[in-house]
């Protein structure tokens, strides 16, 4: 699978990687980014199909998807 992630697309798809919806503010926090940084982050790993909006959520909050939780994985991999 094709991973290249920057930094801070690393760092959301970690923070995601176990689970939940969250949003861009419990990101920023979790994942030690700027609102703005993380913004970037999920806009890139949207439309690369890695995080998804949640449904049925009213307010933005993201999730990671199968195909993100792979990179995750290969990306985790390939720091050992």
């Amino acid at each position: 699978m094709h991973t290249n992630l920057t930094e801070s697309q690393a760092a959301v798809l970690a923070v995601l990687e176990p689970g939940g919806i969250l949003s861009i503010d419990q990101l920023a926090r979790d994942a030690q980014l700027t609102t703005l940084r993380t913004r970037s982050a999920i806009s890139a790993l949207r439309s690369r199909g890695l995080v998804a909006a949640g449904a049925g959520t009213r307010s933005s909050r993201y999730q990671i998807t199968p195909r993100g939780r792979g990179a995750a994985h290969t990306r985790a991999r390939v720091a050992r």
